[in-house]
């Protein structure tokens, strides 16, 4: 696995909030760049997308191809990841 910089551990961390949230209001655990905080022209979708191409977190499309169609969320292993990056 590529070595991660400090903003995908940042953007992983607001995957795992963003997550979590959507567990503790009764949703499923898949959200949306803007759900980590995603705004337009910020990096988010692109690290996600990079943070999707390791085992730290998966991504699905929701129907079709237009933009804002991928979900994504986080593994076990991302999460893992993440408590040893806090507990450096």
């Amino acid at each position: 696995m590529a070595k991660l910089t400090q903003r995908d551990f940042e953007i992983l961390d607001d995957l795992c909030v963003a997550c979590d949230n959507h567990l503790h209001i009764g949703l499923d655990d898949w959200v949306q760049p803007i759900d980590c905080g995603g705004t337009n022209g910020s990096d988010h979708s692109y690290r996600l997308s990079k943070l999707a191409k390791t085992p730290l977190a998966e991504t699905k499309r929701r129907g079709g191809w237009t933009r804002g169609s991928k979900s994504y969320r986080i593994t076990e292993v991302g999460r893992a990841a993440l408590a040893e990056e806090r507990g450096k």
